[in-house]
């Protein structure tokens, strides 16, 4: 009854200031209404790709080398709470280049990609066959890329349940708007808020 009366009130209401001011009015305001949380979605998404895009240029990502990739996610894994982070990519590594716990317990088997063009299946099946190896299998599976993953890498990734870092993700890593592991979240254009444009210079970089 209570939820009756005020739908008949709100009816009521609408009824009157349709009189009172017109459907042109009436329409314009509601356009307003409408379109109002569309443009600000629209800016808070432009924000957080900009946001995103200073935090990969000053982590200089795009002069790394592939042993400098591997430090820089060692890096934010620290910074992420991890212990025992040990980078080990090189011969031998079986797949798997950086390794770390989490503040929760969980082990991490990473592998990282430093590619200028898109992770094809392939990579990521060889990653699911490395964590499928004695010294990983109670180790959650991380591919970080400096790229993104194609479509069927991206589905096959998610069928084996491995944590994809892409570039867009990886740039709200360095923002702390992403965290591996357990720990609270926020878009890029928050972190970067909260943390205002000082703090955000401090993102960490890769060793010289």
């Amino acid at each position: 009854m209570l939820w009756a009366s005020a739908v008949v009130v709100v009816l009521i209401a609408v009824t009157e200031a349709v009189r009172a001011m017109g459907w042109v009015l009436l329409l314009t305001i509601a356009a307003v209404v409408v379109v109002l949380p569309v443009a600000a979605f629209l800016m808070v998404r432009r924000m957080g790709a900009s946001y995103r895009r200073d935090a990969l240029r000053r982590a200089g990502l795009d002069r790394l080398d592939p042993r400098r990739f591997e430090e820089l996610a060692a890096e934010l894994l620290r910074r992420d709470g991890f212990r025992k982070v040990a980078v080990i990519g090189g011969a031998g590594d079986r797949g798997v280049d950086v390794l770390g716990v989490a503040p929760d317990g969980a082990r991490y088997a990473i592998q990282c990609k430093y590619y200028t063009r898109a992770v094809g299946p392939g990579q990521v099946r060889d990653f699911v066959g490395a964590l499928q190896a004695r010294p990983y299998r109670d180790h959650r599976g991380v591919l970080i890329t400096s790229h993104h993953l194609s479509a069927e890498a991206a589905r096959m990734a998610r069928d084996h349940d491995v944590v994809v870092i892409d570039r867009d993700r990886l740039g709200d890593w360095l923002l702390d708007a992403y965290r591996l592991g357990p720990g609270r979240r926020s878009p890029a254009w928050l972190a970067r808020l909260r943390r205002g444009r000082e703090a955000a210079e401090g993102s960490p970089q890769a060793g010289p």
